[in-house]
């Protein structure tokens, strides 16, 4: 297939020719928050932590995030052990573990599950902690789903009062 089988036609919404369109290139800055949403997105997709806070630097990803406490042991097995076993896969500098904190002086401290690392090649890290989470991520399959629209038609039209199938020609 050739290239021109992929050519639109027509215009951006600043005039410009859409098949002569490139995306804007991304600072380091921008692809650090880019990277460090997009590993929240997928680690808050196994359902078991809910990410309150994202912070990125150039090559480093910090997240904090709440878990209830019913699912911290399926959390721990199903995020936090394949997240500690991609540090080592893909050479990154990481710390899982919670951080103790007080909104109010006085108040009783609170704690928040952190997701932290640091790599020459975050995007690799990244990849490697995205991968390593595919298992626990649930996936929903439908087996069985009812039909909805209009009801089954009436033999001789609803207002014979005749439900179900009838003979040819014993219609009245």
């Amino acid at each position: 297939m050739s290239d021109k089988a992929f050519q639109t036609t027509g215009r951006t919404d600043l005039g410009q020719n859409v098949d002569e369109f490139k995306p804007p290139e991304l600072g380091d800055d921008d692809f650090a928050d880019h990277t460090a949403k997009m590993t929240a997105n997928a680690i808050e997709a196994t359902k078991l932590i809910e990410i309150v806070e994202v912070k990125a630097g150039v090559g480093q990803v910090h997240l904090l995030g709440r878990v209830k406490i019913d699912n911290e042991r399926a959390f721990m097995e199903k995020v936090v052990s394949p997240v500690l076993d991609a540090f080592f896969d893909c050479g990154a500098d990481g710390f899982v573990g919670k951080q103790y904190f007080k909104r109010k002086r006085g108040q009783l401290p609170r704690y928040g599950w952190v997701i932290s690392f640091a790599s020459n090649s975050i995007r690799e890290a990244a990849n490697t902690i995205c991968t390593a989470l595919e298992d626990a991520i649930p996936h929903l399959e439908v087996m069985e789903a009812p039909l909805s629209g209009p009801s089954t038609p009436q033999s001789g039209g609803q207002r014979s009062g005749r439900k179900g199938a009838a003979p040819i020609g014993a219609g009245g």
